[in-house]
């Protein structure tokens, strides 16, 4: 049976109309599922690099950056007084506040790094508290992000003049630049609680694999029922002419 049997007697538009939108949710379907492959590879390989107990500074002897991106580790040192900000425009928990960002000298190499400390609520609208950073040696556990990307914002450049510890986003070379402090190119998320008071609410993977697979489902049975839809629209005869 060829295609021009298939369709006979059924009007054309509302099988063309449903070709497009299952073609759309089939790709929105396709996408989901290759964020949910995504992320449990993201999953894979924080388990796989858990170095909870080990030292950041000992891990770089033998490791690269790139190679301890998504590791669990400790990090062992001193953060450098004065040398902290607030990531503005955040909301945890209902609550809308700041990320506490700060520098952190490596204890063993002396490197230093750019620690998220986590969330502190704001005093008043866009009035960040007042913290108090740990002077002396700490040793806690973090998460770390070897390519660190800034986030879509409006925001031309990381503070304005009026707002110098308050951040738009995190720039680590700005940092660098602002502090006259060397960095590595990377990114530590704290988490454990009340450094500075800080709440850690980092998370690697936001959204589940599953619920992306959920997802990915979702568009494919809409797909489908536009389809069914579509045909059963069409089955009218076409009048002759």
């Amino acid at each position: 049976m060829g295609l021009s049997a298939l369709f006979k007697g059924r009007a054309k538009t509302p099988i063309l109309g449903a070709l497009i939108v299952a073609l759309i949710c089939s790709g929105l379907s396709l996408w989901q599922w290759q964020r949910a492959q995504q992320k449990y590879l993201i999953e894979q390989r924080i388990e796989a690099f858990d170095f909870t107990g080990e030292r950041l500074s000992e891990l770089l002897t033998t490791r690269t950056l790139s190679e301890l991106d998504g590791a669990k580790l400790t990090l062992t040192g001193q953060f450098l007084p004065d040398h902290y900000w607030f990531l503005d425009n955040q909301v945890v928990n209902g609550q809308v506040g700041f990320d506490v960002v700060s520098l952190f000298k490596l204890q063993g190499n002396g490197q230093n790094i750019v620690v998220n400390l986590g969330f502190v609520a704001s005093v008043a609208s866009r009035i960040p508290p007042t913290i108090v950073l740990p002077s002396n040696t700490q040793s806690f556990t973090a998460l770390i992000k070897s390519n660190p990307q800034q986030k879509f914002t409006l925001a031309a450049q990381p503070t304005t003049a009026n707002e110098q510890h308050i951040l738009q986003y995190i720039d680590n070379d700005f940092l660098s630049e602002i502090s006259g402090v060397d960095l590595l190119t990377i990114l530590a998320y704290s988490v454990e609680d009340n450094i500075g008071g800080a709440k850690p609410h980092y998370k690697p993977v936001v959204m589940s694999p599953k619920k992306h697979e959920a997802y990915a489902l979702q568009w494919l049975l809409i797909g489908l029922a536009a389809l069914f839809i579509g045909w059963k629209l069409a089955k009218k005869e076409v009048p002759n002419v």
